[in-house]
Order: C-alpha cells, then sequence, then structure tokens
C-alpha cells in the first residue's frame, strides 16, 4: 500500500519503456510483458516520479496546479501510485527519509 503522508518515497522503475501517444503516456513493463496507459493527470505523476519522491508532495503540486480538494488530490495519487505499484512499475522505499 502506498499511503499518503508517511515519509515514504516513490520512484519510476527503470525496467520499462515508455512513449507518448496522443497526449496519453504508453508504460511497457520489460519484465512483464504488460502495458499500462496514461492520460489525464497520470502523465504530469509520471514525470514527478522520475526521481524519488514522496506522495504528499505529488499532491501538493497537483493542489496547487488543478482545481482539487486535497482529500480528492491525495485519494487519486494513493491509488494511481498502488495501481503503478501492482504493475511493478514503480518502487516504493519506505526507509526513514534524513
Amino acid at each position: 500500500m502506498v499511503a499518503i503522508d508517511s515519509g515514504l518515497t516513490v520512484v519510476a522503475t527503470d525496467n520499462c519503456v515508455t512513449t507518448t501517444i496522443d497526449g496519453e503516456i504508453v508504460l511497457l513493463n520489460n519484465e512483464t510483458g504488460r502495458y499500462q496507459g496514461l492520460s489525464g493527470v497520470g502523465p504530469d505523476i509520471w514525470e514527478r516520479i522520475q526521481e524519488p519522491t514522496e506522495p504528499a508532495d505529488i499532491v501538493s503540486a497537483l493542489v496547487g496546479e488543478y482545481d482539487v480538494d486535497r482529500n480528492r488530490a491525495a485519494n487519486d495519487v494513493e491509488h494511481f501510485l498502488e495501481t503503478l505499484a501492482g504493475e511493478q512499475l514503480i518502487n516504493v522505499d519506505a526507509s526513514p527519509t534524513p
């Protein structure tokens, strides 16, 4: 589970290939052979997790950029990251940050 405000960091794995088609990012996991399409705010989140990032920071950035309630953004980001984790497209690090 990828919890918001827990000190976790997430980062995109390096075992996938990405391409953009008509504004949608398509990810191919090289290990599983499975595809995942990202549209809407998904490509924005994907760009943010190219470097280790805390989910709470993603939520704050989205609330600042889009007209969205913080709780709604937190729920959506958490669900999105859980989906990516389930598809082995991100690494989740529960180590405490210094």
